[in-house]
C-alpha cells in the first residue's frame, strides 16, 4: 500500500474512532457536544492533510 492510501486509510480511522470515542463521551455526560466540536477540528485537519496527499498522487475523482 502507497504511503497516499496508508495516510487516507489512516484519517478514515481515526474519523471513525472519534466519532464512537465522542458518543460515548457524550452519552456519559464527560463532554459536551461544543467540546466534541472543538476537537473535531483536529481531525478535520488530518483529513486535508490525506486529501492534498491524494490529490498530488494524481488519485482524485475528478
Amino acid at each position: 500500500m502507497n504511503p497516499t492510501t496508508m495516510a487516507t486509510v489512516n484519517a478514515l480511522i481515526e474519523i471513525g474512532v472519534f466519532t464512537f470515542k465522542s458518543i460515548k463521551a457524550v452519552q456519559n455526560g464527560d463532554k459536551t457536544p461544543d467540546e466534541i466540536r472543538a476537537e473535531w477540528s483536529v481531525i478535520t485537519v488530518k483529513l486535508d492533510d490525506a486529501w492534498v496527499a491524494w490529490e498530488a498522487a494524481g488519485l482524485d475523482n475528478d
